[in-house]
C-alpha cells in the first residue's frame, strides 16, 4: 500500500466518519431518510464503544460508522466494549425510527463496569 493509502486509510478509521446507504434503490434526500450511528471501532481512550455491526441483513465493516435508513421497524447488531472490563458484549435490539431524526446508540453500563446491561438508540 503506498503511503498517501495507508494515511488516508487511517484517517477514515480514526474519525469513522464514513456512512452507508441501507436501502435498495437510488440516493434518498435526507429528509426521507434516518441515520443511524455508533461509534468507530478504533475509539482509543474511550471507556465505552458501541460499534454498530449489522442492521437487518446488512453488514457494516470496520470503517461504517453510520447507515441511512427508510423510516420504520428496522434491527441492529451491537458490540458493546467495555475497556476497564477489557469485555465486549454483543446486543440485538429492534428500532423504529423516523424520517429526518439522526440516531445515536446509548449503552448503560452494568455495575462495577463489568459490561453493558442494556443497548438503547436516542435521537438527537
Amino acid at each position: 500500500m503506498k503511503p498517501v493509502h495507508g494515511l488516508l486509510l487511517a484517517a477514515t478509521l480514526l474519525t469513522g466518519c464514513l456512512s452507508v446507504q441501507g436501502y435498495d434503490g437510488p440516493k434518498r434526500p435526507a429528509d426521507e431518510l434516518a441515520r443511524i450511528s455508533g461509534d468507530p471501532s478504533v475509539n482509543a481512550g474511550s471507556p465505552l464503544t458501541l460499534v454498530l455491526r449489522k442492521v437487518d441483513e446488512q453488514t457494516l465493516n470496520v470503517a461504517q460508522t453510520s447507515v441511512d435508513v427508510l423510516p420504520g421497524k428496522h434491527t441492529l447488531l451491537v458490540d458493546c466494549r467495555v475497556s476497564e472490563a477489557n469485555r465486549t458484549t454483543r446486543h440485538t435490539i429492534d428500532v423504529e425510527v423516523e424520517a429526518g431524526v439522526h440516531y445515536h446508540l446509548a449503552a448503560e453500563t452494568a455495575p462495577g463496569l463489568t459490561g453493558c446491561a442494556e443497548v438503547s438508540l436516542e435521537s438527537r
